[in-house]
């Protein structure tokens, strides 16, 4: 029985390195044609346009220290708001289960708002706030409750056949419905809405720092080095440096959702491999 299990864990490690395979070879060929400049050719595109990788990842290395202090600017302020406004989408669901006739309204209301544009969103609400690291929290939360309240709806509510009347047949209390069966089947849905929101609120940070008068952060040194035409590479590896903090944060997530929810369908091997 134990050989089997290190067998099938080993060919499970192996299925998931062949699974991540093809994205890799696949970016490392698009980096190729840029860097060979059969990428330029094609599109018509100049240099000076598009810097080549090696020259990107050259500005990275030579600007490093700097890259790290304007991260920390964006880094702050992105996670801060993505977890609150998550935490305050997340309360939105359960009023709304609780209570469906009135809450309904609310649930369409936090959707409106979430589908209004960031770039809209970002210099009108930067006005509202003396500081600038308030205005991007502001930004942040209210972009990213819509997503965490529609996707913890549906788990809150989308439960096991007839767990529910089970549970109101033994006459349990709400608090406990809610602690041993919503809340448990609300967690797959609740990771999916922060991982659509570790794009967004790494989006939302970078345009209002675009929109902002404060001198710090990825997206102020954005639009400070592209407009200077010795400094397109530079601009470039900050635009990296957004990249590689949103995959980090995503890799968290992913890792802690496969600790949390290791007992759901989406973390079997197979599921994840096929999808």
């Amino acid at each position: 029985m134990a050989w089997a299990r290190l067998n099938a864990r080993a060919n499970g490690g192996c299925a998931s390195k062949i699974a991540v395979l093809p994205p890799l070879l696949l970016g490392a060929f698009v980096i190729f044609l840029t860097q060979a400049g059969i990428t330029h050719h094609i599109f018509g595109i100049k240099p000076l346009q598009l810097p080549l990788p090696l020259d990107v990842a050259s500005a990275f290395l030579s600007n490093f220290d700097k890259i790290l202090r304007h991260a920390s600017v964006t880094l702050t302020p992105a996670v801060g708001g993505m977890l609150f406004g998550s935490l305050v989408g997340y309360c939105v669901a359960i009023l709304v289960t609780r209570y469906p006739k009135g809450g309904y309204g609310s649930l369409f209301v936090m959707t409106a708002i979430n589908s209004a544009p960031i770039t809209a969103l970002a210099p009108i609400m930067n006005r509202w706030f003396a500081g600038a690291f308030f205005a991007k929290l502001a930004v942040i939360t209210v972009i990213s409750m819509g997503a965490m309240a529609v996707n913890a709806f549906r788990g809150l509510n989308d439960l096991p056949p007839f767990s529910l009347d089970l549970m109101k047949s033994c006459a349990a209390p709400d608090m406990e419905i809610f602690l041993k069966l919503r809340f448990p089947a609300s967690l797959p849905a609740v990771f999916t809405a922060l991982k659509i929101n570790v794009a967004v609120a790494m989006m939302g940070t970078i345009v209002s720092e675009y929109f902002a008068s404060e001198t710090a952060g990825i997206g102020y040194m954005i639009k400070y080095s592209l407009k200077i035409g010795n400094q397109k590479a530079v601009g470039w590896a900050y635009i990296l440096a957004a990249a590689v903090l949103s995959l980090m944060i995503y890799a968290i997530i992913a890792a802690a959702q496969r600790r949390v929810v290791a007992w759901h369908v989406s973390q079997r091997l197979d599921y994840r491999i096929t999808v």
